[in-house]
């Protein structure tokens, strides 16, 4: 066997794992037991959310090394339920590289959902949340044409703009003009619960929250890294809606 191109596979299935969500202990874990499984010893797996390195021995006494970097995010809990069965049925079955890499290859070409589920998500999302936090069911009707607006520019800009800070600020202040142009057409009450609404589209709370959980495990420079680049999105998506309100001197509440 080509341990080589095994390592690359396995960092495959790893890399799109660390991209659909997972906290680093699980991928971490899920290398050293997929590298096991073909008896290969003294796994050394590194990961941080930039950065996966992995060393280890392979039956003939050859050590393997490689080294990937993670640029994307893209969250996806139904394609990493995949990507964990698969990575249960390496251990269990130990196939050739070419079988794993016909499976993989058919978990990431599986149906995303439909563009429209995406968009009414958007919607009840940012509505709900409107009037959950003290909002008019007028203020929920507008929220919700905001979300599916924000919604928008989050797909638009996600294939020119790979800035996640930059991304958040301007779809924020774009977010915040959007809201005033709908007070100033009578859609919605208060901007303030038209915006929160929206807000909740942006918040980075499954970084937030891995984060945490990477600390408890023990990673901590993960978990420092991930806490700090989600709290850096949340000021960036504050100081958007912030400067949108101070452009147009709607800064009073």
């Amino acid at each position: 066997m080509d341990y080589s191109k095994l390592l690359q596979v396995i960092l495959d299935i790893a890399e799109e794992m660390l991209v659909c969500g997972a906290e680093v202990s699980r991928v971490e874990d899920s290398i050293e037991r997929m590298c096991g499984a073909y008896n290969c010893t003294r796994v050394n797996a590194f990961i941080i959310t930039s950065n996966i390195q992995v060393t280890m021995e392979d039956p003939d006494g050859n050590i393997v090394t490689q080294i990937r970097r993670i640029i994307r995010s893209d969250v996806n809990f139904d394609k990493l339920d995949y990507l964990n069965d698969l990575s249960r049925y390496i251990c269990r079955e130990r196939p050739d590289v070419p079988i794993i890499r016909e499976k993989f290859d058919n978990v990431m070409s599986r149906r995303d959902y439909p563009t429209w589920i995406a968009y009414l998500g958007a919607a009840l999302i940012a509505g709900g949340f409107a009037v959950f936090f003290g909002g008019s069911f007028e203020d929920g009707g507008a929220s919700a044409v905001l979300g599916v607006v924000m919604l928008a520019m989050i797909k638009f800009m996600s294939r020119y703009e790979k800035n996640q800070l930059a991304m958040m600020f301007i779809i924020s202040f774009l977010s915040g003009l959007f809201t005033i142009l709908m007070m100033t057409t009578g859609l919605g009450e208060h901007k303030d619960k038209i915006m929160i609404g929206g807000i909740m589209l942006l918040i980075p709370g499954i970084a937030m929250t891995n984060s945490v959980r990477d600390m408890l495990t023990g990673d901590i420079v993960t978990g420092t890294l991930r806490l700090t680049n989600s709290l850096l999105q949340a000021a960036a998506i504050a100081c958007g809606f912030a400067l949108s309100l101070m452009v147009t001197g709607g800064g009073a509440l």
